[in-house]
């Protein structure tokens, strides 16, 4: 299973991305395959990369089909193959470390966001 990142994005179509954002998260919306989660840069996806790739360009695609000229796109991908692993997973695994390490004066402690 791959968890992938990916940040999707006109280039000269003004400020604000949201419209923008709202036609990508559309192509997610329908189908159910691959499990998202939409965060402030970027949308993460969760499934096989095969699939999650086929929806990134279509996603992609999207933008030109809104009017967008030019369309700039940013991928991460993790694809862990030694055991099955998801967003939940690697999210729960640093909150685990957090509080292990909560008042042991950890590098980078301080403001977390609530």
């Amino acid at each position: 299973m791959a968890i992938v990142a990916v940040s999707i994005a006109p280039v000269g179509e003004g400020v604000s991305v949201s419209p923008w954002v709202a036609r990508a998260l559309e192509v997610l919306a329908g189908q159910d395959r691959v499990r998202y989660q939409v965060g402030p840069m970027f949308t993460t996806l969760e499934g096989d990369l095969d699939e999650i790739l086929r929806l990134i360009r279509a996603m992609h695609e999207a933008m030109f089909e809104g009017g967008a000229r030019r369309v700039s796109t940013v991928i991460k991908i993790d694809d862990r193959r030694d055991r099955a692993q998801t967003m939940a997973d690697k999210v729960a695994a640093v909150e685990r470390r957090l509080a292990a390490t909560q008042g042991e004066g950890a590098p980078g402690a301080g403001a977390r966001p609530s």
